[in-house]
């Protein structure tokens, strides 16, 4: 006979709610265990993407740093980096630099520059120092005197910024990034001077009712004249040879006008950039590798200008309404050359014409050949003409 079991003891409602009580700790205590594991790895991987994202910030940093620097030392800056919307009158004097002060004085006294009469200064001799120029309505005469510097890295030869109504004549500019500088400036004239070797013969920006008339601009590096976010300017009358980059270049512009200028042995003799509303007529273009290039531009009209031996007469990509009429294309290697763009032509003269229509005839005695000049499926010229224009 085995031995009798002995019954279990049975627990209190205490003890039973005691172990209760214990293993609900229990569940909470690895329920908060799981949360702060759950929470430090989120706030692991948060810092992982804070330490990524710095780093990956200052790489680009630094590599545009790098790339800005490198950018500096090949060109000069742009208006935009030059602290524009501040006024030269704030500048400090320098004994480097010629002023032409509000109350007519011209500083430092022992400059080459005098006043003739009331508003009216001349050259005496060369200078060799940039000029700033704070008064308004006045005429700086150059009496064939050259402004001549050193290529210095962002000079300016004549600064007529935020003035009106100021006249620069028969001076030679050489040396300079800027032969004259222009910004917020208003109804200045720059006639009959010379602009050799520099980075830019004329710069204008934000300039409008200006005239750059009869000037010669011959090897400047880079431009002959640049013109952004200018409005109603007018180009006549200058000669522009031997330059390797952009020649006449009009950037975001609207309203001006490229009226008998001779343009010849250039790259790149005028060019248009997100430009409309601009005129050019009654150039001569001879002997550019282009005559013209339009890119991004609309509604500029191109009419009565001679397009002679250049390389690629004109020139137009992403570029449609503009007008071609009455102009001369005359033995171009290529007249036209298109990308993405339909042009109205109407009236112009080619020189190839025969060769590609042997049996075309005049309509009537009216100067006009009876078979449209063809130029792409999208591009013709429905009534060139017999003869060319004189």
């Amino acid at each position: 006979m085995g031995e009798l079991e002995m019954p279990k003891k049975k627990r209190s409602l205490k003890e039973r709610m005691s172990e209760r009580q214990i293993k609900i700790q229990r569940a909470l205590e690895a329920h908060r265990l799981k949360i702060e594991k759950m929470r430090m790895e989120k706030k692991a991987k948060k810092l992982r993407f804070k330490v990524i994202t710095l780093i990956t910030c200052t790489l680009l940093i630094a590599v545009t740093l790098l790339i800005c620097i490198a950018w500096q030392y090949t060109k000069p800056p742009s208006p935009a980096s030059q602290n524009q919307n501040k006024p030269q009158q704030t500048l400090q004097p320098s004994s480097n630099i010629i002023y032409v002060w509000p109350d007519g004085s011209v500083e430092p006294a022992t400059a080459p520059i005098i006043k003739v009469k009331e508003n009216y200064y001349k050259f005496t001799s060369n200078v060799t120092l940039p000029i700033i120029v704070l008064k308004d309505n006045i005429v700086i005469d150059g009496a064939g005197y050259t402004l001549k510097a050193d290529g210095t890295y962002g000079s300016r030869g004549i600064d007529i910024s935020y003035r009106k109504n100021v006249t620069i004549i028969n001076l030679k500019i050489e040396r300079f990034d800027y032969g004259i500088y222009l910004n917020s400036t208003t109804y200045a004239v720059i006639s009959n001077n010379e602009f050799t070797n520099n980075y830019c013969g004329v710069w204008l920006t934000l300039a409008s009712q200006n005239n750059i008339t009869s000037n010669n601009f011959s090897k400047n590096s880079m431009y002959g004249i640049w013109l952004k976010n200018s409005t109603n300017n007018l180009i006549y009358k200058n000669t522009f040879s031997l330059h390797q980059n952009y020649t006449i270049y009009l950037g975001s512009s609207s309203f001006n006008v490229i009226r008998a200028n001779n343009l010849s042995k250039n790259r790149l003799a005028i060019f248009l950039f997100s430009s409309s509303n601009n005129t050019i007529v009654q150039n001569n273009l001879v002997d550019n590798f282009q005559g013209m290039n339009l890119l991004y531009s609309s509604k500029n009209s191109i009419y009565q200008n001679e397009l002679r031996k250049n390389n690629i007469g004109i020139s137009f990509d992403s570029s449609s309404d503009n007008t071609v009429n009455c102009n001369n294309f005359v033995d171009n290697v290529c007249s036209v050359e298109l990308i993405n763009s339909i042009v109205f032509w109407n009236g112009n003269y080619w020189s190839d014409y025969k060769d590609k229509y042997p049996n075309a005839k005049e309509m009537d005695g009216s100067g006009i050949w009876d078979t449209p000049y063809i130029i792409d499926e999208n591009n013709k010229d429905e009534h060139p003409k017999v003869t060319p224009y004189s």
